[in-house]
């Protein structure tokens, strides 16, 4: 049956505005999966509000605040990204394709081997049905940022 509606389309839609106005890197869901099992992993950081980390994230992830700065961020977590992969998260991509753009320059003058944005973020990673855990562990659960976005999830049974 075609949902023309579904959650799938309303990500979709709204990955291709985030695109539209921030030109920075993607990566799609299946690469970051095998970066995290392979033997150099990413440094993970996850642009989303406190309960939204608490509630589920990408294992390894880092909570970095929405609002961070390049200086903040270049003094925090310059010293851990010479020669790493960087990969930025949130929702959908929005807060982290801005908070990618806002620190790319520093991320290369700390030598980051790359800095990429998880295209559709933890929602797509979700619905593809990757693993989030939470502080007990995996979990089925995820927060939906507000109702209107909650939408673009697709609930586990």
């Amino acid at each position: 049956m075609l949902r023309v509606f579904g959650p799938d389309w309303l990500l979709d839609a709204a990955i291709m505005m985030i695109e539209r106005s921030h030109r920075v890197e993607n990566l799609v869901t299946d690469e970051l999966a095998a970066m995290l099992a392979g033997a150099e992993p990413p440094l993970l950081f996850d642009i989303r509000t406190v309960g939204e980390f608490e509630k589920s994230r990408i294992a390894t992830a880092i909570r970095l605040n929405p609002d961070t700065g390049p200086d903040d961020f270049a003094a925090r977590y310059g010293p851990l990204a010479e020669g790493r992969d960087l990969v930025f998260y949130c929702s959908i991509g929005q807060r982290s394709s801005e908070l990618l753009e806002r620190v790319l320059s520093v991320c290369g003058r700390a030598g980051a081997k790359s800095c990429r944005n998880l295209r559709g973020g933890i929602f797509r990673w979700y619905n593809e049905g990757k693993p989030v855990i939470d502080a007990s562990g995996t979990t089925d659960d995820i927060h939906g940022y507000d109702p209107i976005w909650a939408v673009m999830l697709e609930r586990r049974r």
